[in-house]
């Protein structure tokens, strides 16, 4: 199976100049050899020397095309790690009808399987009405700065709007937290993330002659206000409540009646949501100190302390937004300052759950999984897709297959691997999309 063959290249996220290339270029030379007839029909560009951009011309240049992403690259297997997997994670075994290996799921699983699906139909003589574009960033674990950035600006460049944008980030779920049965969720936008530094200034010297306030006191009275400023948690202004409407059939008798007259019973469904946390991250944003650096010395008063609060961004909310109420909220602390370490990424823009491409991603998902109701998400982490909102009507995420609440913890974790029923649910969901999408 050729998954498990690309498991085999060790295409790790390059972090450094000497980090190994190697495996990267030999990566497309297989890529070349097993996929001949793709590689005869479509146009294939390097970027950054090492992400693949992938054109299939279709014969009609005035539809919008289709741009389908997935990433080379994978999160290392820390040394202190390898004795807890069952398998070697670069082995690509093939064990208990599984594909196991780093990046399986996250995200070679995808790659190989548009590969597969574009291979089978171009083996066929197909050709796309369409114009198919794939971009398979080699950084995406690591921000995507030198490849889907780059690819999305060499495409904004050729004035390239596509129909839509598919990328991984959401998936099916077997048990979805408020049905407790199957649903298919499909990323219609992505949270966005900063970190804010606090610094406080004080009155350095020795702790038995302590002034009111010092640094430390400052930084930690700081990080209190900021982690408890009201943050408006609602159903509008995301996916919240277009989910809880699709899955509505699913839903208990009182949930399904609140529903349908969320104007009166908005308060119980968000409270509903609220003791769940992936469920509450839809609600508003997510607030979380996470570091706090002060003095070194338990009798010596440090004359500055810092902390750090990550933020996980709304898309209701701005970075911007955030730092000015954050600033109202310590106004009157004297030494204390507030930036963001870096420039915080606002939440990408909210797809339509309206138009034609959902409307077939959602068909094809329910031909493939007829048994899980097709939903609106939010995808809690990062993607490529992010970059790529600029060349699109519409940015989705969802990859074709039914993951366990245990299989979520694989990529980035332990025994990562990928059901060879999902690995088919993928390539038969991808070769649909092709044929529906760009071939009629």
């Amino acid at each position: 199976m050729r998954l498990a063959e690309a498991i085999r290249f060790r295409t790790v996220s390059l972090v450094e100049e000497t980090d190994e290339r190697a495996p990267f270029v030999e990566f497309h030379a297989w890529l070349q050899q097993r996929y001949p007839a793709f590689h005869a029909a479509a146009r294939r560009e390097m970027i950054s020397e090492l992400s693949l951009l992938y054109t299939w011309e279709g014969s009609d240049p005035g539809q919008p095309p289709i741009i389908l992403l997935a990433h080379q690259d994978v999160v290392p297997v820390p040394d202190d790690t390898r004795e807890n997997w069952q398998v070697d994670p670069f082995a690509g075994i093939i064990r208990d009808d599984a594909i196991w290996g780093r990046g399986a799921i996250d995200d070679k699983g995808s790659l190989v399987a548009l590969m597969e699906a574009a291979e089978f139909l171009a083996a066929q003589g197909r050709r796309p009405v369409r114009t198919i574009i794939f971009a398979f960033g080699h950084d995406e674990e690591i921000g995507g700065d030198e490849g889907a950035v780059v690819m999305a600006q060499a495409l904004a460049q050729r004035g390239v709007r596509a129909w839509f944008v598919l990328d991984e980030g959401m998936a099916a779920l077997d048990q979805h937290p408020l049905t407790g049965g199957p649903a298919s969720m499909i990323g219609i936008s992505e949270r966005g993330g900063g970190n804010l530094r606090i610094h406080a200034v004080g009155q350095p010297g020795h702790s038995s002659m302590p002034p009111n306030e010092t640094a430390v006191s400052l930084v930690a009275e700081a990080v209190d206000r900021i982690h408890s400023m009201p943050i408006e948690q609602r159903l509008e202004g995301g996916p919240a409540l277009g989910m809880m409407r699709a899955l509505a059939p699913e839903l208990s008798f009182t949930n399904r009646m609140a529903v349908a007259n969320e104007w009166l019973f908005a308060p119980l469904l968000r409270a509903r949501m609220a003791d769940n946390a992936a469920a509450r991250a839809l609600l508003g944003t997510t607030i979380a100190p996470t570091v706090i650096e002060g003095g070194s010395r338990p009798n010596v008063l440090p004359g500055e302390a810092d902390a750090w609060i990550n933020f996980r961004i709304h898309p209701r909310d701005s970075g911007a937004d955030l730092l000015r109420r954050a600033r109202e909220e310590v106004a009157d602390l004297e030494g204390v300052t507030l930036e963001w370490d870096g420039t915080p990424r606002d939440a990408t823009p909210i797809s339509s759950t309206t138009s034609s491409s959902y409307g077939l991603i959602a068909a094809l998902s329910s031909a493939i999984l007829p048994d899980a109701p097709v939903a609106p998400g939010l995808v809690l982490a990062g993607t490529d897709s992010r970059h790529y909102s600029e060349v699109a009507e519409n940015v989705y995420r969802f990859q074709p297959i039914l993951l366990t609440s245990a299989d979520l913890e694989m990529p980035h974790g332990l025994n990562e691997r990928l059901s060879i029923e999902n690995f088919e649910r993928m390539i038969r969901f991808y070769i649909g999309l092709m044929e529906a999408g760009a071939m009629q």
